[in-house]
């Protein structure tokens, strides 16, 4: 459906439910706790491909005799050409003899289209893609009865493929169900090993091939490196402007360019949020001894100039900008791939650091949950309007096939990929488009369905900088993963506004006075007050929020 035809049908009834809409517009902001998917991947479950059926059931069912027409709408990702012109969608509908008319919001738009979407009663028959609702949009919608509870079609008959992913991996069902025990939205799942860290750390192998130093293995090794590093002018050049290591502080960008894995050293990781589970109970990583004691340690290297004090108000700019050149500045940092700071050229000069064993003998690497990777529950979710509620059920677990979810994130068979001998491989992109361009223009992307550890590298060709990234999780950090990430779950409303409001303040505090010891020290004269300021702030109700969440998450595994 065009989506000026709807905004006029929208604005005509919008005055007799603006009273509702201010209300609904409030509750069905993006909460980022209930946005934020799990992103760890299991490797123990990750690994466990299912049979899929690429069909099963539904090869009875489609195509069918007569054609289907349903309405959806989703938020096109920034990338995105029309839904409807995606080849895709094109070859979907000749599978299936369905088609669909799209309400295709530009992203910008989305949340306020949305909510008039909602707030109208005139409903779609389904919301589609990882962008389409947040997650209090489906706690909220659901509970009001204008999204469709699923379990009851998430069925070997009429879902075999979704059903298959569940069954080896409960998991999945426990981030699908609400507080109320129900199901309102399907998931986009994309479990590979590169998400286990996207934090990796690099030190300039050509700097320590000329220092005739060794890759560091403890914390120790590495303070002799550094020190190297910020006096023997490794560069060549003859000016003291190397810098020895240098990363980011914020919340946006810590998991991946701070330090928080390196606190691990001391035998507990940090994380952005510091929340982890070890041995089922929920810890708040920057209240425990280990902390501290990280802290500690790292305000002597920045005290000696062996960590780059700017480190702890730069920006992600600044950080490029130090590794960026011919004339190499930079020693080491933490990042998803060397080349994302110091550029293509310079990326074979840096070599991955191992996780480091520290003072006392820990040596512990973060399992990091990252933001828009591995299982996100709001992919796909169907509304009370719906006339067809079982062949949507089983139209949309279509993609949950292998070959079908592929094509959703990377594009159609014949257009974008190549078989090659049972391999599925990318394409050159036409002349004037990047390969990213050309694959948003023919699939969707933000979509549901399931790419698993066992298809990446094999039905489907692993990119040659995933495989390099791979392997240096493999080989330096996987072992020494040992609390368990705080898994995507549901919060209530009620929850996830306590959330909002409590950590926003903790989280705040927390990473302002760490700051201020690394900079100037003082950690442990001030560590006292500093817990009894966090109980002050109710740091105790954040944990115990977190916990319950959890404990509602592993009895939905059962």
């Amino acid at each position: 459906m065009d989506l000026n035809n709807r905004r006029k049908k929208l604005l005509v009834s919008f005055l007799s439910v603006i009273m509702s809409l201010s209300v609904l517009s409030a509750c069905a902001g993006n909460n980022t706790k209930n946005a934020e998917p799990s992103k760890e991947p299991n490797q123990t479950e990750a690994s466990k491909t299912p049979e899929t059926t690429d069909g099963g059931a539904e090869q009875g069912v489609f195509p069918l005799a007569e054609k289907v027409t349903l309405e959806m709408v989703t938020c096109k990702h920034p990338n995105n050409g029309p839904f409807e012109e995606m080849d895709f969608f094109k070859q979907y509908e000749e599978k299936t003899n369905v088609q669909i008319e799209w309400t295709d919001i530009e992203f910008a738009q989305c949340e306020e289209q949305r909510n008039l979407i909602l707030a109208s009663g005139e409903l779609p028959d389904a919301f589609y893609g990882t962008l389409a609702l947040t997650g209090n949009d489906v706690i909220n919608y659901g509970g009001q009865g204008m999204l469709v509870p699923l379990e009851q079609y998430i069925t070997k008959e009429t879902m075999p493929n979704l059903t298959a992913l569940i069954e080896q991996n409960p998991k999945y069902k426990a981030m699908l169900t609400a507080p109320d025990g129900h199901i309102y939205s399907l998931p986009s799942i994309r479990e590979l090993m590169l998400w286990l860290s996207p934090d990796m750390m690099y030190l300039n192998k050509e700097w320590l091939d000329k220092l005739g130093l060794a890759v560091p293995t403890t914390t120790d090794e590495l303070r002799i490196v550094l020190e190297a590093f910020k006096t023997k002018d490794p560069n060549g050049n003859g000016k003291n402007d190397e810098i020895p290591f240098s990363f980011l502080w914020d919340f946006a960008n810590y998991n991946v360019m701070g330090i928080g894995s390196l606190f691990g050293s001391f035998g507990r990781a940090d994380s952005a949020n510091h929340i982890f589970v070890e041995d089922g109970k929920v810890v708040f990583s920057a209240k425990e001894p280990e902390y501290k004691e990280a802290i500690q340690y790292f305000h002597t290297y920045i005290k000696d100039g062996l960590f780059d004090k700017e480190s702890l108000a730069q920006d992600r700019n600044q950080l490029v900008g130090k590794g960026s050149g011919t004339e190499q500045r930079l020693g080491g940092f933490f990042s998803w791939n060397a080349f994302s700071v110091v550029g293509v050229d310079n990326d074979p000069k840096y070599v991955v650091v191992p996780a480091l064993k520290g003072p006392n003998g820990d040596q512990v690497w973060r399992k990091s949950l990252n933001n828009n990777q591995g299982v996100n529950p709001f992919a796909f979710s169907m509304t009370a309007a719906n006339k067809h509620p079982e062949l949507t059920m089983q139209w949309i677990d279509l993609s949950y096939a292998t070959d079908t979810s592929i094509e959703a994130g990377w594009g159609p068979i014949g257009t974008t990929l190549e078989d090659k001998g049972g391999t599925l491989t990318l394409k050159e992109a036409p002349a004037g488009m990047t390969t990213d361009e050309y694959v948003f223009k023919t699939a969707p992307v933000e979509a549901p369905y399931a790419i698993l550890e066992n298809t990446y590298g094999t039905r489907l060709a692993m990119a040659d900088k995933d495989k390099v990234k791979t392997d240096g999780i493999k080989e330096n950090y996987l072992p020494y993963m040992t609390s368990e990430t705080f898994p995507g779950v549901l919060f209530t409303a009620e929850e996830s506004q306590k959330i909002k409001v409590l950590d926003t303040d903790i989280n705040s505090y927390v990473n302002q006075t760490s700051a201020k010891w690394l900079l100037q020290g003082g950690v442990d004269g001030e560590w006292d007050k500093y817990l009894a300021d966090l109980e002050k702030m109710k740091i105790d109700e954040l944990i115990n929020i977190y916990q319950t969440a959890y404990d509602r998450f592993k009895s939905a595994q059962q």
